[in-house]
């Protein structure tokens, strides 16, 4: 059971882990004057955080935080389709062994279903535990970055109240809550399951138009007059580490259910067309229309027809 210790007047935060969301996460709150510290494995990291003035200095122990926030990187360096929790766990560990009873632990790193209540469990519900999937969009910084509609979910009830406090009143970020964290670990994998399977059918589409000498950009700008239409650029293949890693996640949640997979069709379709850039060679394209390719390991130009 949880023993209330929240310093709710001034409250002390640590961010664990200063990547892109851990990094931009720290500046918003600097910017609205809490007191924030961080920590990561990576030197390089703090020291840049530290530098720029996201955070006040970084933490040397888990101990005597109100708000932990977790944004550990959660995919794997030799494998981006595949989840990688151990570094996320390793910080519950310590959380359990250091951390201030009564606090708020918030993940913000993409998981999978269950993690949050295995993290609870680590914690031994000493303190609470929440998930609230990080929402950032670098290029819109304004409209789209911390500060945006958020899903939130907790492990119990009293987790998701206290969350409910540092999200909304304190961080004032607006919310929308779900009734189970299991609801919030799934909505990023989702929503990026969904981008990958909208972005392989534009590349299927664009070999398909490649195979019968059509352009591509003239057939998607007339399918996208229509209201409800919006077929994505076909670009050099889905890269990253978000959305081949979540659509991992999702498959490996859905794979028992159906002999066949539209999740799977759309990863070997990924892979289809990144052989295609890789394979593809100066080839005579529709009439005043060039097509420009960056693969992955080189770069091909072909040339409008005259």
């Amino acid at each position: 059971m949880v023993k209330k210790s929240i310093n709710w007047t001034n409250p002390r935060i640590i961010v664990i882990g200063l990547g892109e969301i851990g990094y931009h996460n720290a500046e918003y709150m600097t910017q609205l004057g809490l007191d924030v510290e961080g920590f990561d494995i990576s030197p390089t990291a703090v020291q840049r955080a530290v530098d720029d003035g996201v955070i006040a200095k970084e933490a040397k122990s888990f101990g005597d935080f109100d708000y932990y926030m977790v944004c550990v990187s959660t995919h794997n360096p030799r494998n981006i389709f595949r989840p990688y929790l151990e570094g996320l766990l390793n910080v519950a560990e310590r959380i359990n062994i250091e951390g201030k009873s009564g606090a708020l632990v918030t993940i913000e790193s993409t998981i999978p279903k269950g993690v949050s209540q295995q993290i609870c469990k680590i914690l031994d519900h000493k303190l609470h535990v929440a998930h609230a999937p990080h929402r950032y969009f670098s290029e819109e910084k304004i409209e789209h970055g911390v500060k945006q509609l958020r899903v939130l979910g907790g492990c119990k009830c009293c987790c998701i109240s206290e969350a409910h406090h540092f999200y909304r009143d304190i961080l004032k970020i607006p919310l929308h809550p779900v009734s189970s964290v299991e609801l919030a670990e799934l909505t990023k994998v989702i929503e990026n399951t969904h981008r990958f399977l909208e972005i392989a059918f534009a590349e299927e589409l664009k070999m398909f138009c490649y195979d019968q000498a059509l352009s591509f950009d003239e057939l998607r700008a007339a399918v996208n007059t229509k209201w409800n239409e919006n077929i994505l650029e076909a670009r050099e293949g889905i890269g990253g580490h978000c959305l081949p890693k979540d659509t991992q996640m999702y498959f490996d949640l859905t794979k028992h259910l159906l002999p066949t997979s539209t999740v799977a069709a759309a990863i070997n379709s990924d892979a289809a067309y990144s052989r295609y850039l890789s394979n593809l060679e100066i080839n005579i394209a529709p009439p005043n229309e060039t097509i420009t390719v960056q693969s992955r390991k080189k770069k091909i130009v072909a040339f409008s027809g005259s």
